[in-house]
């Protein structure tokens, strides 16, 4: 799997460099001779290769990043050359009708750069502010069984603790969770980013312990795949001993309300079945916290009243929010099927690259009302 992700890479970053290389020459085609073209060409590949080779050879810690992040800059700066494209090919032929030649030319010389700056500039902007600046998404749901009273839950998924997501990501979320007065938080997976180094390093124990104390009912938790990348035992330390509790395949009763199942990803291959979780008492509501939205088929047939997931990024970056929408049945949002309401949330934090464009950071509030309680609920 890794040398089919690796060989994409591979491939997109040479598509992705050429693109660019081939934007910034028609970019600064009146000020570039045909020999200093082909130095920007070479420079690029030469930039990007090098980082392509540090990743291969180990060379830094942050290599990966660095490169993902690379990609990233390359397709946005595309994304802004083709809209400048489209942008220009309007204005200039509005212009060449309505004001001439001379007019047109100016505007072609310096009003197509102008515009690309702030196009490029402008979509690196909107992909940070997505990435870091999370919106809050409202939901009532009612359950299938009655509950003594109604609940205010909070979801995040995929924080990826670590060199990007860090105190003040801990500290805002503790924020939310105070001015929305959740009840119960509930973290569906990839809280740490591969491994707890930088999470030690940046000493964030105290400010995820400080989260924890400020929500009533405790904060509950399943592991995600990149919980499970080789450092598992060290991910789940770090995450009990900041006071929060890890739901492995297992179960727990919370204040005597609702059943809380926590499956581990479906990278462990010895995880068992949902069914085999499910509490021999049915009685109370049932919420499920599965990172992937694999089996949502298989658990919509079971009496599960909510199911809770991350995992898809909702893409992160477009056009891959496309992508995911086609590898599952519900890659981002929420839906009700038969009796169970699945929600997938894009995540909270952000993985490989601080960009994010065709999604947001987010944190989930649903209101659970019971069977035995009344609401206006939108379905």
């Amino acid at each position: 799997m890794r040398w089919v992700f690796l060989a994409i890479t591979v491939l997109l970053l040479e598509g992705l460099t050429y693109g660019a290389a081939r934007g910034v020459q028609w970019g600064f085609a009146p000020w570039l001779t045909a020999k200093t073209s082909r130095y920007v060409l070479w420079a690029l590949f030469a930039f990007s290769n090098g980082l392509l080779l540090a990743v291969v050879v180990k060379f830094s810690g942050m290599g990966l990043k660095l490169l993902m992040s690379w990609l990233t800059v390359l397709w946005l700066f595309i994304l802004a050359m083709l809209a400048t494209w489209l942008v220009h090919l309007l204005v200039s032929k509005l212009l060449l009708v309505s004001m001439g030649a001379s007019t047109a030319s100016g505007y072609t010389l310096w009003g197509v750069r102008g515009l690309l700056a702030m196009m490029f500039v402008g979509l690196v902007g909107l992909g940070v502010y997505n990435a870091y600046m999370p919106v809050v998404r409202r939901l009532t749901i009612q359950t299938n069984q009655p509950l003594a009273k109604p609940l205010r839950i909070g979801l995040v998924s995929d924080l990826h603790l670590g060199r990007l997501i860090g105190q003040h990501h801990l500290k805002k979320l503790q924020a939310i969770v105070k001015h929305e007065h959740i009840e119960l938080l509930l973290m569906a997976g990839d809280i740490m980013d591969d491994n707890t180094d930088e999470y030690n390093a940046r000493n964030m124990q105290p400010t995820l312990s400080a989260l924890v104390h400020a929500v009533p009912l405790g904060v509950y938790a399943s592991l995600g795949n990149h919980d499970m990348y080789g450092h598992e035992a060290q991910i789940r330390r770090a995450i009990e001993e900041a006071g929060i509790h890890l739901l492995t395949d297992s179960r727990a009763l919370v204040d005597q309300r609702l059943w809380l199942i926590g499956r581990l990803d479906d990278h462990a291959k010895y995880r068992k079945p949902t069914a085999d979780l499910l509490p021999p008492n049915n009685q109370l509501p049932i919420v499920l916290l599965d990172h992937e939205p694999s089996q949502i088929a298989q658990n919509a047939a079971l009496p599960i009243d909510v199911q809770l997931s991350g995992h898809t990024h909702n893409g992160q970056i477009f056009p891959a929010n496309f992508i995911v929408k086609a590898m599952y049945r519900l890659a981002y949002g929420h839906e009700r099927i038969h009796d169970t309401d699945f929600i997938v949330s894009s995540g909270y934090g952000l993985w490989g690259v601080p960009f994010r464009l065709g999604s947001q950071s987010e944190v989930w509030v649903i209101d659970l009302i019971g069977s035995n309680q009344s609401a206006n609920i939108s379905r």
